[in-house]
């Protein structure tokens, strides 16, 4: 079964759909004004093996890539292809949903990448990462009053501003 979804941004393109989604067995309208996406869930939900999802652009369609690649993984999952027509999309011809999951490890790779590159040129300059240290006299207070067993726990991490697991990290070093 093909099933049209239409989500526009602009009040306008609602009048003027293609007519390669007017043309589905099936038409859903989101409109703007309405929190989420509620009948593009009920959809993914119902969908079936076979079944083709029509839209006109993937911005009507996801919110973001992590969105599309959930989107497209359910399509996947349920054996149903996507057709994005200004996007010349066609997932029965064309292996978009495999390029699709080499963009997400690519994404993935190029974050990992950065972020060793950042350590790395921290550490070269004598940088650590992680939340800053708490300043010794601080630290020093809390253990002295922790040890003294005159105070509870709220007591020191009022007096101090260091929290009970910064207290008790420090206490089994």
């Amino acid at each position: 079964m093909k099933i049209g979804y239409i989500r526009e941004f602009v009040q306008e393109k609602w009048d003027s759909q293609p007519t390669e989604i007017m043309n589905c067995e099936r038409l859903m309208e989101e409109k703007e004004d309405v929190q989420g996406q509620p009948l593009l869930e009920e959809l993914l939900e119902k969908l079936q093996r076979g079944d083709v999802l029509v839209v006109r652009k993937l911005y009507s369609l996801a919110n973001s890539t992590k969105h599309l690649i959930e989107i497209c993984r359910n399509l996947q999952e349920k054996q149903a292809d996507l057709v994005s027509i200004e996007d010349s999309i066609d997932t029965r011809d064309d292996s978009f949903f495999q390029h699709l999951e080499q963009i997400v490890v690519f994404r993935k790779e190029v974050v990992g990448e950065r972020t060793k590159a950042g350590l790395s040129e921290a550490k070269a300059r004598n940088r650590a990462g992680g939340r800053p240290r708490k300043p010794d006299r601080n630290v020093q207070k809390a253990i002295d009053m922790y040890q003294s067993k005159k105070y509870s726990i709220a007591d020191i991490t009022i007096e101090t501003g260091i929290s009970k697991t910064t207290l008790y990290r420090y206490l089994q070093e």
